[in-house]
């Protein structure tokens, strides 16, 4: 008989109370990021949604691959606290930009969130090369999302 793992559990709760909170900042600055003039290349919020569902797909089953097999290692805590970091940093941005309107700030913030990033995969890939690889979608996406966003900023 397998025993159940929590993790298999709480990793995705979290995961999912990350998106819901970023979702709900979000949808606090609806009807003012209608106003703003955005590039032309800003894609649409289907486009958007579904990004980061993936995003958070892949992101989820990253964490449950370093989680099940190198809890362990010397480094598991560090990996563990950028991964926090992370949804910290997520939600953040989200705060700052929808919620607040504060584009310049959640600019800076993505700078942050990209540089926790690259540490994440930089760390992980020693443990797991599929883990880190499963967090490039997510690189892409953050680096794009950080371009957007200061193009968005200098627009308005």
């Amino acid at each position: 008989m397998t025993r159940f793992k929590p993790n298999f559990f709480f990793i995705p709760l979290f995961v999912i109370i990350t998106a819901s909170a970023a979702s709900y900042f979000a949808d606090t600055g609806k009807s003012w990021y209608k106003t703003i003039i955005l590039p032309d290349w800003t894609p649409s919020n289907s486009i958007m949604v579904l990004a980061w569902t993936i995003i958070f797909v892949l992101t989820s089953l990253s964490i449950l691959i370093i989680w099940n097999k190198y809890s362990t290692e010397k480094k598991f805590g560090l990996v563990i606290g950028l991964f926090v970091l992370n949804a910290i940093l997520i939600v953040g941005w989200n705060i700052l930009f929808f919620a607040n309107q504060l584009m310049a700030l959640a600019f800076f913030q993505a700078i942050i969130l990209i540089l926790n990033l690259i540490l994440l995969v930089l760390l992980i890939r020693r443990f797991s090369p599929l883990a880190a690889y499963l967090l490039f979608p997510y690189s892409a996406w953050v680096i794009f999302s950080t371009v957007l966003t200061f193009n968005v900023w200098m627009l308005n």
